[in-house]
């Protein structure tokens, strides 16, 4: 951290802090690297909160205070939402033309007509949708009538906060990097994907409690066995929506080690978990992770295979955005 930063004034922290509604009792996920020329904290986030307790652990707004600057899995401030929903339509429409409804099974098609009935949409508007948008489609508008939104997650909270304090964000990531997870899949693998999507909308409110009360207790064991278990399921899954993206990530953080400046990385929860979370893989690289937990920095220890509680569901992954 530069000596400016560490003269900070009480009075500025204060101002910062109490830009964050924040429960003290809540920790997150949050760890801290110290090697190079800058310190870079790594926050998990859930990337949708509800609107009526969407307050940050308190941590995260020490994070943010102590930053420079910023780096999420995308960079919204440098995307243009009409360009952004542009693209998700132009992917959305299958380029072969292949009719939704003769992909799935007569059951699944049936149950899918209510739920667009309940969004104001023909069967005839989606017909030609790729599987994977109608389950993403789906799954968004399960998360809003739940009251979920996007500007009230980790991100949405952050980026607001850092465009006003005119603090910079990197992109991991670009959109069509993020759009190409789905719209890469094999036909057979999407379909799988609505169907479970389908089966678990009416189930998902006491499993995204279940999931925040985990968060917020910063309860790594029982985070695992929410989201781990389920892609344990579906290794293929895994390589590609989370894998293979946490190790092009590293390159990234060690760079931001290197710059004067201190750097609060913020990427989706799931990211972080398991022996091959990017946490793990800084570690593997030869970092010494710190974990905030009991109100102060500890050394995080080496990760080890959690068994789930006995009471952990093993099911298919719970539909929601991009990881």
């Amino acid at each position: 951290m530069p000596p400016l930063a560490l003269r900070r004034s009480l009075a500025l922290v204060v101002l910062v802090l109490a830009a964050f509604p924040a429960v003290a009792a809540d920790v997150g996920t949050l760890w801290r690297l110290r090697d190079g020329a800058g310190t870079v904290f790594i926050a998990g986030s859930l990337h949708q909160l509800r609107r009526d307790r969407d307050g940050l652990p308190l941590p995260y707004g020490q994070a943010y205070g102590e930053a420079e600057r910023l780096a999420m899995e995308l960079d919204m401030d440098a995307i243009s939402p009409a360009a952004l929903a542009g693209e998700l339509l132009e992917r959305a429409i299958d380029p072969q033309g292949r009719s939704l409804r003769a992909s799935l099974p007569a059951a699944s098609w049936r149950a899918l007509q209510p739920r667009l009935a309940g969004l104001g949409l023909p069967e005839a508007a989606i017909d030609r949708f790729e599987p994977w948008a109608v389950a993403l489609l789906l799954a968004s508008a399960a998360f809003l009538e739940r009251g979920y939104a996007p500007g009230s997650g980790v991100e949405g909270q952050l980026q607001a906060r850092a465009a006003s304090d005119r603090k910079p964000i990197d992109g991991l990531e670009t959109p069509a990097q993020q759009f190409e997870l789905f719209d890469g899949l094999p036909r057979i693998d999407q379909v799988e994907l609505l169907e479970l999507t389908l089966k678990e909308l009416d189930g998902i409110g006491p499993r995204l409690d279940a999931l925040e009360a985990a968060w917020r207790a910063g309860d790594l064991g029982r985070l695992e066995a929410l989201l781990l278990t389920d892609y344990r399921q579906r290794p293929d899954l895994h390589q590609r929506l989370v894998v293979r993206r946490n190790a092009a990530w590293v390159d990234p953080v060690r760079g931001f080690l290197r710059r004067s400046e201190d750097t609060l990385v913020v990427v989706g929860l799931l990211h972080l978990l398991g022996e091959q979370g990017l946490i793990a893989l800084l570690r593997k690289q030869g970092l010494k992770p710190e974990r905030f937990v009991d109100g102060a920095w500890q050394p995080d220890p080496q990760l080890r295979r959690i068994t789930p509680p006995a009471d952990a569901p093993v099911q298919p992954p719970a539909p929601a955005p991009i990881p």
